[in-house]
């Protein structure tokens, strides 16, 4: 005779849900961050270390692709803009007297990107935090189903982030490399 699988019902507040989403962090980090949205989620100016300092890699981290894709690709954009004549970015070519106004300008768009991403990180993933709240609490989602869902759609990603550092870090020795005499 087999036993019927029992799953572990979704807590009914919506601390109890962000916990689950965020993981074992909550407690400790994000139940703080995001008090300011608690009563109005508009946007607060709140600052994530984590995300200022390994931006864009902290939005892939929590699961975040397309604020991964915005901080990793405008500033790109960005640069394009503001230093069109700049086409072989390489470290000799920067160090060129004539590119010190690019360097500074990569400089501050690299500066202003993480800012932006520690400002911007704790609303975000509340707002994702929310978004995922509400499609498990559709009506279409089996209470069964709900916890595992929320778990999969929260959390960390751990391996894409570790296989993103490593595909950075192998193209920036292959640059290197490519660069060297």
């Amino acid at each position: 005779m087999t036993t019927p699988v029992v799953h572990d019902p979704i807590p009914t507040d919506k601390d109890g849900q962000l916990a689950l989403f965020i993981g074992r962090k909550y407690a400790t980090v994000y139940r703080q961050k995001f008090q300011p949205f608690a009563d109005d989620p508009r946007f607060v100016p709140t600052w994530n270390w984590s995300a200022a300092l390994a931006a864009p890699f902290w939005f892939i981290y929590r699961k975040m692709y397309l604020w991964f894709a915005v901080f990793f690709f405008v500033p790109s954009v960005v640069l394009q803009w503001l230093v069109p004549t700049v086409t072989a970015v390489t470290p000799e070519s920067l160090m060129s007297p004539e590119n010190r106004q690019a360097l500074l300008m990569i400089l501050a768009v690299q500066v202003s990107t993480r800012i932006a991403a520690g400002g911007v990180a704790n609303w975000l993933l509340y707002r994702r935090a929310r978004t995922a709240l509400r499609v498990i609490g559709a009506p279409q989602i089996p209470a069964e189903h709900a916890r595992a869902l929320l778990q999969r759609l929260g959390g960390t990603n751990r391996v894409g982030t570790l296989v993103l550092a490593v595909l950075f870090f192998v193209m920036g020795i292959a640059q290197v490399m490519g660069a060297a005499p």
